[in-house]
């Protein structure tokens, strides 16, 4: 009996431990009530390009905020551009609603767009970047997720 006891009171102990607990030192950051299809891509392997990012959130009146973001690496890339692609999916196929596009003389670049969509159908962001450095260019794409309305 003493030895059940003993037993349960150490499982017990084990499984208390393995339980992650957050622990905020200042204050926690709230839970975002609205969903994202936030995508990002780190790509080590890119010379002039540090990071490509886009989300796209829709609100519940229509709202499409499409964000984009380019970093390459600071000394090296001197010129980025982006183009952001709002593409909703429709008879099997995805085509394009419409374009964001920016670039700037800089190390990276910030696109914050937004544009009313139609109800009943699937959006996503395509993003094509381009970071340059002494002439040599690099591009690179990504997709973010698709997003319902």
């Amino acid at each position: 009996m003493k030895r059940n006891r003993l037993v349960m009171i150490g499982l017990s102990v084990f499984l208390l431990t393995q339980t992650a607990i957050p622990v905020c030192a200042a204050e926690c950051p709230t839970i975002p009530t609205e969903t994202s299809s936030y995508t990002s891509a780190i790509v080590p392997r890119m010379k002039y390009t540090a990071r490509v990012a886009t989300n796209l959130i829709i609100d519940s009146k229509g709202k499409a905020t499409v964000t984009a973001s380019v970093d390459g690496y600071k000394n090296i890339t001197s010129k980025v551009s982006l183009s952001a692609e709002l593409q909703r999916y429709k008879n099997g196929k995805w085509s394009n609603v419409t374009t964001f596009s920016d670039s700037d003389n800089s190390h990276r670049i910030r696109l914050y767009e937004t544009y009313r969509v139609s109800k009943g159908y699937k959006y996503r962001v395509v993003v094509t970047s381009t970071a340059v450095h002494n002439g040599k260019s690099e591009t690179q794409t990504i997709t973010s997720s698709g997003k319902k309305y």
